[in-house]
């Protein structure tokens, strides 16, 4: 078995310089042989010069690059078409859902054959607590949208932090460039009949650089990917 593990990286150089600290142990404790694909996504700040080093000194890293921004979901998609392994992992670069969770999803996976095991911030308390009310509240509502419109399976659709079967990833058909890009796998999966669980995990609040995330345009990208998903599932 071959772990790839996917970051998305958009003017995230103070982050990635916890990498050495935070994501290698966490991936060496995993006990799995493990390659990191990390997508520069256009960045400005040094970002990409900094995975790039990190790419000479550490076995399996490697450092993709987007000469200019073109949004979370087209890295993630660049990431996925590179990876070789049998299982793919998507994180965020600002490692806000610790890597240390991976063997969750991981054991789990053995457990159920699941084809996508989600960590989801929503199965308990704490999962969310460090969160801020103005960011946790439009989470809830648009991953309430997605449970009615794809079945109330998932509690956790937007989410990056996941482990996937390549096999049945790359078999889909992604469109979305932008953060709704994790709702879109999720439900294109389950359309396509596969199985899917979900472990809780704790999410919380970046300690170096700024979200990328604006809430109204992802409110609106949601609402679009929504519609198209309703619009593709009728009977034709």
């Amino acid at each position: 078995m071959l772990l790839s593990v996917v970051l998305p990286c958009y003017n995230e150089a103070g982050a990635v310089e916890d990498f050495p600290s935070e994501l290698f142990p966490a991936l060496d404790a995993l006990s799995v042989p493990c390659e990191v694909l990390a997508v520069d996504d256009g960045s400005t700040d040094g970002t990409g010069a900094a995975l790039r080093g990190l790419a000479g000194r550490r076995s399996g890293f490697k450092a993709l690059t987007h000469k200019r921004n073109q949004g979370l979901g087209a890295a993630l998609r660049t990431g996925i078409a590179a990876a070789s392994g049998d299982w793919i992992a998507t994180l965020d670069a600002d490692l806000t859902f610790h890597p240390s969770q991976l063997r969750a999803l991981l054991d789990c996976q053995k457990a159920t054959g699941a084809d996508m095991v989600a960590g989801s911030p929503f199965l308990t308390a704490a999962g969310a607590a460090q969160v801020r009310w103005w960011r946790r509240w439009p989470s809830l509502w648009v991953n309430g949208l997605y449970r009615r419109l794809c079945g109330p399976g998932l509690t956790a659709y937007t989410p990056i932090f996941r482990l996937y079967r390549a096999e049945a990833l790359r078999a889909l058909r992604l469109e979305s460039t932008g953060f709704e890009i994790n709702a879109e796998i999720a439900a294109r999966l389950l359309a396509a009949g596969k199985t899917a669980a979900e472990v809780p995990a704790v999410l919380t609040v970046r300690r170096k650089g700024s979200s990328k995330l604006s809430t109204f345009r992802e409110l609106w990208r949601h609402g679009c990917l929504a519609a198209r998903l309703r619009r593709q599932a009728r009977p034709r």
